[in-house]
């Protein structure tokens, strides 16, 4: 192989591969090499693949013309060609966006000239699907779980980068009447997911639920991974852990001391003994966060090491777990911001402006008005540009006379039934560069503004007057209230017979008295619905009952003849006659 032609270029040369390209004091480029060139190339690219030429054209020549120099040889040479004799550039072998994105060459001209430093960038394609950490989990929930409870599940992991990666979940198949409903968050690139209780859980309705949950990417056309939940309902523990904090944030020196608690995250649980005892865990402890903290039983965060840590806001997901069978966890996003040398970082700070400053908001609130007050501290708006909010297109956001002072204004209609729970993202940037994200967890409370609804408009049932238990229940009448709480709960009452009875928590009918031969063939009644919220409301549904007289069998009479006295100023109507026929009890009258 020639030489380079000079000294000079062999120290462009050097300088390239080691990250410093030479430049003269005026910042002008050295002549010993000409501007870069690049070129992209998808990672399928097949072998052999026609990239581009170093030159723009090809140079035909059976002699070398160029001097190629790889940064790594070792990977560069592998995967690419560049010809000695032409220029052109081909792939060699085949390419993987997630092993080496980038081949950086510098090729010189044999005869003389200035070095051409060429760069082949691989571009990312939707090689890979979405990946649980865990193919399977099982999770226990008691039938007296709060509606809106949350169940951290197994996150999916997709080695391709954004916008190729998890994108979102959903649950494809086993939600039986819609109780469950997921519920992310995106925390250092990793989109999580909880499992929401969307309903309310009946054991003796059905016992246990088997869900199967898909992550889904940014491709197109999108590929997808699975995730089985196996869910049992059980009969204890129904009160989940709850943070007193939406987000806990926690400033401290880079050389915090690493037995010194940066800050202490605090949950409670309503349940007694061993069901209202807590346990905390990072949720992701070998994460690149995850290995900065440890958090103790406490819960109590300090640093892993002893070493300094870098400037910079890290988030990570904290875990309440109490010592209930089965246990029942609540998730929450820590910030810990570490301060530079240059001075404090700017915080947010929002103050809801209701009864107990918390993020909750009730879904009548007027339009118009100032739900939150922002205030931007340590904020230099030359600096670190303006604040921005997403997560509720009813929610609007306009500066205050002071500029780090912003007020939220509600700008839409609110509907809980339609969204019970936004997730705000406060965002402080200068232009496309965002300094800092502030997330808020925004709670829409319940009014009592939907009545209870049937699942039919109108019930019609067959009851047997051969029936030997009067308390055998016939049929279970049931309505929805798409309200929360004290509002969506329902109590049943009857119209129009006094022979059907219906308990009134669960609708379920059952006969109040014995059906006799004063009954006729049908009983019409209505049933109400009444939902606890003040005022009550209330709806019905039209029942008809008709009355048969078979047990299932041929009936099988004692004799083949009966015979009766009666007087004959006995009133129409009045049973005359009953007798037994297998199961059927009987009497004279």
């Amino acid at each position: 192989m020639p030489r380079p032609p000079t000294i000079l270029l062999l120290a462009a040369v050097v300088a390239f591969l080691t990250g410093h390209r030479l430049i003269q004091a005026q910042e002008t480029p050295d002549p010993s090499l000409l501007p870069p060139v690049a070129f992209s190339v998808a990672e399928s690219a097949p072998i052999g693949y026609h990239i581009g030429f170093v030159e723009g054209a090809p140079q035909p020549s059976l002699d070398a013309r160029y001097f190629v120099v790889a940064t790594d040889p070792d990977k560069a040479d592998s995967y690419i060609h560049i010809s000695e004799q032409s220029g052109e550039i081909t792939v060699k072998a085949l390419l993987d966006y997630e092993t080496q994105r980038r081949f950086e060459f510098v090729v010189i001209p044999i005869g003389g000239g200035a070095g051409i430093p060429v760069t082949i960038n691989v571009e990312d394609e939707n090689d890979n699907e979405p990946v649980f950490t865990q193919p399977d989990i099982r999770i226990d929930i008691s039938e007296f779980v709060r509606i809106g409870a949350e169940f951290p599940l197994p996150s999916a992991i997709d080695h391709d980068g954004p916008p190729l990666d998890v994108r979102s979940y959903r649950i494809v198949q086993g939600n039986v009447n819609n109780v469950f409903k997921l519920a992310s968050k995106r925390i250092n690139n990793i989109l999580y997911a909880d499992l929401v209780v969307n309903g309310r859980l009946d054991r003796e309705y059905r016992e246990s639920y088997h869900l199967i949950i898909e992550a889904v990417d940014g491709g197109n056309p999108p590929r997808s991974g699975e995730l089985q939940v196996s869910i049992l309902i059980l009969d204890a523990n129904d009160n989940a852990p709850e943070f007193s904090e939406k987000v806990y944030h926690a400033t401290i020196t880079p050389d915090h001391p690493m037995d010194k608690t940066i800050i202490t995250i605090k949950a409670t649980d309503k349940d007694t003994a061993h069901n209202g005892q807590l346990g905390y865990r990072i949720a992701q402890p070998s994460s690149p966060v995850g290995r900065l903290f440890s958090i103790a039983p406490t819960g109590g965060i300090t640093k892993r090491s002893i070493s300094k840590l870098p400037p910079g806001t890290f988030e990570f997901v904290v875990i309440a777990a109490d010592h209930g069978i089965p246990p029942q966890e609540s998730s929450v996003v820590v910030s810990v911001t570490v301060e530079g040398q240059v001075g404090k970082a700017p915080t947010l700070d929002v103050l809801w402006l209701t009864d107990d400053t918390d993020s909750r908001l009730p879904e009548n609130s007027t339009l118009g008005s100032i739900v939150a007050r922002v205030n931007v501290t340590n904020y230099d708006p030359e600096k670190h540009g303006k604040v921005e909010l997403t997560g509720c297109p009813s929610l609007c956001l306009q500066q205050a006379q002071h500029p780090s002072v912003y007020l939220v204004i509600l700008c839409g209609l609110l509907d809980r039934e339609m969204t019970s729970e936004y997730h705000l993202r406060f965002l402080l940037k200068k232009e496309e560069e965002l300094i800092m994200e502030h997330p808020v967890v925004l709670t829409i409370e319940d009014i009592n503004d939907n009545i209870p609804e049937w699942h039919q408009k109108n019930y019609h049932l067959a009851l047997n007057r051969t029936i030997s238990d009067p308390e055998d229940p016939q049929l279970d009448l049931s309505a929805v209230d798409g309200d929360a709480g004290s509002n969506g709960r329902l109590r049943y009452w009857i119209e129009g017979t006094d022979v059907i009875a219906i308990d009134e928590d669960t609708g379920r009918l059952h006969y109040a008295t014995e059906l006799d031969c004063s009954i006729g063939s049908e009983i019409r009644f209505r049933v109400h619905a009444t939902d606890k919220g003040q005022p009550p409301l209330t709806s019905h549904v039209q029942v008809t009952a008709e009355i048969v007289d078979s047990s299932g069998k041929p009936p099988q009479f004692d004799r083949s003849l009966y015979s009766e006295r009666i007087q004959e100023n006995v009133e129409v109507g009045t049973c005359i006659f009953k007798r037994l026929a297998h199961s059927v009890i009987g009497r004279s009258i």
